[in-house]
């Protein structure tokens, strides 16, 4: 189990710049909203909100999934990225099908 704790915002870290410089540490994206909901008791919508910009953090957890799940289609993959991420199906398509691409599938 992650601690979370480990990670606290520095004094006066808001938000913003926290998200940032755990993306900057190499966090994936789940752990980022996991802290965030820890340390700002914010709503999902806003954590959501808060990660959207985090295009390496989501590169991480994109890839996570990926190595956790080799052998899904591209339906499986985009359902299990949309549950994961909280993001619409039609996003997650996109997504999946980038990696597969990428893997030389789709």
């Amino acid at each position: 189990m992650i601690n979370h704790s480990e990670n606290a915002p520095a004094s006066g870290e808001d938000q913003a710049a926290y998200v940032k410089r755990l993306e900057a540490e190499g966090y994936r994206e789940i752990y980022i909203r996991k802290a965030l909901r820890e340390h700002f008791d914010l709503p999902v919508q806003e954590v959501i909100k808060a990660c959207t910009g985090l295009s390496v953090a989501r590169e991480l957890e994109l890839k996570d999934l990926r190595a956790r799940f080799p052998t899904l289609n591209e339906n499986r993959l985009t359902w299990k990225i949309s549950q994961s991420l909280t993001i619409s199906k039609d996003d997650a398509r996109i997504w999946a099908q980038t990696i597969l691409a990428q893997e030389g599938g789709a």
